[in-house]
């Protein structure tokens, strides 16, 4: 059996074992929709003039279970999108993640299971269409060994065992084995230094000239206050490649959460080396807006990351507003390729009583393409109005209206949309 078959009949029947259960299920909620709108360009292209009803059906799941054995937590969304006139591939997907931790805190032995899938976009600069969509999915396996040495030292050695696998993209489908070791001293109840040695073997399924082995020592310091949370990494990582060079340079995380009543602040930096495969590793992010997350062609990436968001109901008291940056820089260490990406987004949401709402979210983000894809740096925005009314506890109906508009050198990848629609959504 191999590792894709082995990760995915073990962690999937261990985590469908455990959502399906009574406990889980009574901490489960979602919401089912259905949309419809008109779109005014639905080629999505210059002068282009093709009107065309869009429906989407989608199902939301999210719950989580917790005893002093299991920790699991799932979110998922499963989506139906149709298109009257064909302009695009009609396309169901499913996007969210689960992790189930077996295994206590003292315990001297756990193991993790997560599981991931999230849409990409075929290539950096491709429109955001169903034809130039693309699914990533990760499923991990990670046991652990655990020794206390007092009672402020720990020392944790661990593999990690995962498989990378895309719809299209056949390239980039990857496996990985990682062994690390971390020894971890606690300075106080809510601070750590954590020292961390970790070495991954990459293997691509069908590139195997680009397999290649990635090494990682770094410092982490970790605080955990009453209001703030912060942690920074920093140390040194490096690739060598099976056949070909290796490429190292210093790495560093640094993450700080800090939350009150009325506030709720993230900031997120990073340098680090990953590859076309497993790029952020399907983590959340900011930008909610079409990436492609580096997956193209095989290589590893040098990635610079920043992100910073502000959450706040200071403005009015039946106001909420948020305010988010983000910056991407990667460098394709033997295409030679690089990209740079920078965009926002503003989000207002304004209560008109306990069961009306009006929202309005306007995003953007620019590209800048050197290499095989000079000439192809793109402008993207995004705006969306939508008018809520609760039409009773779990029911809601939306009107909305939506501006997607792109500028780019390539004449073909410039368009105007609006799209005209309403939903109606049932939660539970």
């Amino acid at each position: 059996m191999n590792m894709k078959n082995f990760l995915f009949n073990s962690s999937a029947g261990l985590i469908l074992a455990i959502l399906s259960s009574s406990a889980f299920s009574q901490n489960l909620g979602g919401q089912i929709s259905a949309s419809t709108g008109i779109s005014d360009n639905a080629f999505k292209s210059e002068g282009g003039a093709l009107e065309e009803r869009q429906d989407t059906y989608a199902a939301s799941l999210s719950g989580k279970y917790n005893n002093r054995l299991v920790n699991a937590n799932a979110e998922y969304v499963a989506q139906s999108q149709q298109y009257s006139e064909g302009s695009q591939e009609d396309r169901g997907f499913l996007d969210g993640r689960s992790s189930v931790m077996l295994g206590g805190a003292s315990d001297p032995v756990d193991l993790e299971l997560r599981h991931s899938i999230r849409t990409l976009l075929t290539s950096p600069d491709a429109l955001n269409t169903s034809t130039n969509q693309d699914d990533r999915e990760i499923i991990s396996a990670t046991p652990r060994l655990k020794q206390r040495f007092s009672n402020v030292d720990l020392l944790i050695l661990s593999a990690d065992l995962t498989h990378i696998g895309f719809d299209k993209n056949k390239l980039n489908n990857s496996e990985r084995i990682t062994a690390a070791a971390n020894w971890v001293r606690d300075f106080s109840r809510v601070s750590n230094i954590n020292l961390n040695i970790e070495q991954t073997d990459v293997a691509f399924e069908n590139a195997q000239d680009a397999d290649y082995q990635y090494t990682n020592s770094s410092i982490i310091y970790s605080a955990q206050l009453r209001k703030l949370a912060y942690s920074l990494a920093v140390g040194y990582n490096k690739s060598k490649r099976d056949i070909g060079d290796s490429y190292g340079s210093p790495t560093y995380t640094f993450s700080a959460h800090y939350e009150t009543a009325y506030h709720d602040f993230h900031f997120a930096s990073s340098k680090i080396i990953t590859d076309s495969s497993l790029g952020d590793g399907n983590l959340l992010s900011v930008n909610l807006d079409p990436t492609s997350d580096g997956a193209y062609n095989v290589d590893q990436i040098e990635r610079e990351n920043t992100e910073i968001s502000w959450t706040s109901q200071l403005l009015c008291s039946r106001c909420t507003t948020s305010i988010s940056l983000h910056m991407n820089n990667d460098d394709y260490l033997v295409l030679g390729d690089t990209r740079e990406g920078r965009g926002g987004a503003v989000d207002i949401t304004y209560a008109f009583s306990k069961w009306s709402r009006v929202s309005y979210r306007l995003s953007t983000t620019e590209h800048k393409f050197a290499g095989s894809f000079e000439g192809r740096d793109y402008r993207y925005k995004r705006q969306l109005l939508d008018l809520s009314f609760d039409v009773s506890k779990n029911m809601a109906v939306t009107v909305f209206y939506e501006n997607e508009s792109r500028d780019s050198e390539f004449d073909y990848q410039i368009y105007d949309e609006n799209v005209f629609g309403g939903s109606v959504n049932f939660s539970f």
